[in-house]
């Protein structure tokens, strides 16, 4: 990106602290008298890609930040903590304490108690059956295209009374209990079930409710919306864990991110929530903006960057010997990839779970290999696996020819590109022949991905899913037009076997210690190429509490939005 536009900013930026500095007019606070005080005004700058459609189900079934602010469900992850809470239900289901059944046939049976004052926005009283609705809707192919494969393992969701919501799943979830608005959300029934019931749903997917006119349970309800601009959003004074501490939400959209950036330089936004800024983005604020203590770019550590080997040809060196794969990742210097490509808005990794994980400190407890920067180390587990080095610093294979390995990434992400050129420069300097490819956005990368002859590079969520990978059932193939998770080929029965156990048990602390155990035979057998984080980003102005960072399962900023505050 350019940053003319940028430095420009900054060389006004001591200008523009002095304007902001005590005795000058505090935001949200202008024309406040004695006798009345203006309402509490809270500004958000948000990328213009991030603005509900209607083609997505408007505001009531995007999940995105704006989403998280008017509406809600049954669960919510506490992004501080990285546990799952209770939202409008009263308490998380578990097999404990006996609201999560599951029955001999492989069935399961999940009861939900509902908080007994959640309000709608225009004050009826949300019941089970709102649920019950919604998920019709969620599932109906005519209507939005956005139901899930969670969704459609359920069997039906009942209510029985008011309060309770029952859903019956055709089969063993691990995740049953995390019904968050990413997984299904409530409708309500008593202003859409009789456009629905009439068959009449093309009248229902164009109504304004999905849009301008949306109600729904959140903290906030719409006010003004004006799209492509702004959205002005209320406090909704009976919400159900209480009034928000702000009084109003001003929402603007941004179609550059370079005047979303002059924008929280300047003082006019607040927050930043995370999807707007890239790091090198967050870098700029980073250096500048949060040096000058105007306020704070926060990190999540949310994505992985994973390299998946290629074992589809038995002949390749890295497809015969984990010693070939561990030594090519030895050679790699990670850190300094985080330091320069990621400018250290990210961190070195080697386990695929999150941090919070309770398996990720029972796989290091098992004894994990060495994954650390080494290069004399490398160069001694090629020579072990049958690799020859030439007087020209070259390595040959065991039949005599060069060892050629290609590196293969989108072509849509600047960042691709720096990461591939620096791990090749690294195993050319090492006497390895590597060659970087790009994958245009006219191509199918997940056909690419699965014919690259050496290590396709990319994104994973740091989560029990991504052992899928592995999984010989989702090996990707024609047949199933390359949609499979595992582009890499592999294929273990011990390691199929383990998976299995992983998603067919319900207990948390047996599922860790499985989980544990994958990630051992993972790192053991050198399955990945693990390389950096990915940081979702965001930004807030020094004055605005409350705000934190995000986790993978909840990648928006406003999980918390009713307990912020303005200090000003």
């Amino acid at each position: 990106m350019s940053y003319g536009i940028l430095t420009s900013a900054f060389m006004g930026f001591a200008l523009i602290v002095a304007a902001c500095a005590p005795g000058a007019q505090s935001p949200g606070r202008e024309g406040a008298s004695s006798a009345q005080v203006a309402p509490r005004v809270l500004r958000v700058g948000i990328n213009q890609n991030e603005e509900p459609s209607a083609e997505q189900g408007g505001i009531g079934l995007y999940s995105n930040e704006v989403g998280y602010m008017v509406h809600t469900s049954l669960t919510v992850f506490d992004a501080a903590t990285g546990t799952l809470e209770p939202r409008m239900a009263e308490r998380v289901p578990t097999v404990e304490n006996g609201d999560w059944q599951v029955t001999p046939d492989g069935r399961m049976e999940v009861t939900w108690k509902l908080r007994p004052n959640v309000l709608w926005h225009d004050g009826t009283p949300l019941t089970a059956d709102d649920f019950a609705f919604g998920f019709k809707i969620a599932l109906d192919p005519e209507l939005f295209t956005r139901g899930t494969g969670v969704l459609r393992s359920i069997d039906e969701i009942a209510a029985p009374d008011p309060q309770t919501v029952v859903m019956r799943w055709k089969e063993i979830y691990i995740y049953a209990n995390d019904v968050g608005r990413n997984i299904l959300v409530p409708l309500p029934r008593h202003l859409l079930a009789g456009l629905y019931d009439a068959g009449s749903k093309q009248s229902l997917a164009a109504n304004p409710y999905w849009m301008t006119e949306f109600v729904g349970a959140g903290p906030y309800k719409i006010g003004q919306w004006l799209q492509g601009s702004f959205i002005e959003l209320n406090a909704f004074d009976q919400y159900f864990l209480g009034k928000p501490k702000i009084d109003r939400i001003s929402v603007r959209y941004f179609g550059d991110v370079n005047t979303l950036i002059v924008s929280m330089i300047a003082g006019e936004v607040d927050v930043v929530p995370v999807g707007s800024l890239k790091t090198e983005e967050a870098h700029v604020l980073k250096t500048q903006w949060e040096a000058a203590g105007a306020g704070s770019v926060i990190q999540s550590h949310t994505r992985l960057r994973v390299g998946d080997w290629q074992f589809r040809d038995p002949a390749a060196p890295w497809a015969q010997d984990p010693r070939v794969r561990l030594a090519l990742l030895k050679l790699i210097d990670r850190q300094g990839m985080v330091d320069t490509i990621h400018n250290g808005l990210s961190a070195v990794w080697d386990l695929p779970l999150a941090a919070q994980d309770p398996a990720y400190r029972l796989a290091q407890q098992r004894g994990l290999p060495n994954l650390a920067y080494d290069v004399p180390q490398a160069h001694r587990l090629l020579v072990e696996a049958g690799l020859a080095r030439g007087s020209d610093g070259a390595y040959r294979t065991p039949g005599g020819a060069p060892f050629a390995i290609d590196l293969l990434a989108q072509s849509d992400i600047n960042t691709n590109i720096q990461e591939l050129l620096a791990i090749a420069g690294q195993w050319k300097t090492a006497g390895l022949e590597s060659t970087t490819n790009f994958v245009p956005g006219t191509v199918d990368w997940r056909e690419a991905a699965a014919k690259v002859q050496g290590v396709y590079v990319g994104g994973q969520n740091p989560s029990y899913i991504s052992f899928r990978s592995y999984v010989t059932g989702e090996i990707s193939t024609q047949a199933n037009r390359w949609r499979g998770a595992n582009r890499a080929g592999y294929s273990d029965p011990a390691y199929d076997q383990l998976y299995g156990r992983l998603f067919t048990t319900v207990d948390t602390s047996q599922r860790a210690q499985i989980a544990a155990d994958l990630v051992k035979m993972s790192l053991d057998g050198m399955l990945f190429l693990p390389l950096t984080y990915s940081s979702d980003v965001a930004a807030v102005r020094k004055d605005v509490r409350g705000v934190t960072g995000v986790v993978t399962e909840q990648r928006v900023t406003p999980w918390n939005v009713h307990e912020w505050d303005i200090a000003r």
